[in-house]
């Protein structure tokens, strides 16, 4: 794969680019499957791979996965609980509005954020402590459906070795940046739908 690393940006249609500019071999990802080289002309989107994808979900702690959501719930739900406790009195005072009726849309959204984040917690431990690590490469990028800021976050594909034979990832990486480098080698570990990619270690 020594032309893997070269990056064409004028990226093409799948149907103008369908063979290996190398070997001629019919195009199914990035990297041509027979001679290794790195075809850079087609979009991650656009490509018909030669293994099976796995759509997978990010086990990792970060802003917008947890803290964004611990955040909004804990605003909502410490807000609205006081007033809830003092609607009583309000609604003794002829209040035309009753303050339970309008406090609880406010608690349900509360707790909503703070279930999705305290399950994405669990997911993540659950990953770290049961997961199966795999070796993988990272093939391309991709935009994902969720932006930050109004910038598409970026997904990573991964050929990843299973137990099953080799397989493709698709893993947000809840950021707008492409922190790997495309055929670099990375440790992924797995569980169920879930997946993060392993730091790099150090050696001293």
């Amino acid at each position: 794969m020594n032309d893997i690393r070269l990056n064409n940006k004028h990226k093409m249609r799948p149907e103008d680019v369908r063979n290996c500019p190398k070997c001629g071999a019919p195009i199914l990802s990035e990297v041509c499957q027979f001679c290794g080289t790195y075809i850079g002309k087609v979009a991650t989107s656009d490509l018909t791979p030669e293994y099976p994808v796995v759509e997978c979900k990010l086990a990792k702690i970060g802003f917008w996965t947890v803290g964004f959501p611990l955040m909004f719930g804990g605003i909502f739900t410490c807000a609205s609980i006081p007033f809830l406790f003092a609607s009583d009195a309000l609604e003794k005072a002829d209040s035309p509005v009753s303050m339970k009726a309008f406090l609880i849309p406010f608690i349900l959204i509360g707790l909503v954020s703070l279930g999705f984040a305290l399950y994405r917690i669990f997911r993540t431990l659950q990953v770290k402590i049961s997961g199966t690590q795999r070796s993988g490469v990272i093939y391309g990028y991709m935009d994902d459906t969720v932006a930050y800021n109004g910038v598409n976050g970026q997904k990573v594909k991964i050929l990843v070795d299973t137990a099953e034979g080799k397989k493709f990832i698709l893993l947000p990486l809840g950021t707008t940046s492409k922190p790997y480098e495309v055929n670099s080698a990375v440790d992924v570990r797995l569980l169920d739908k879930w997946a993060v990619i392993l730091p790099k270690k150090t050696n001293w």
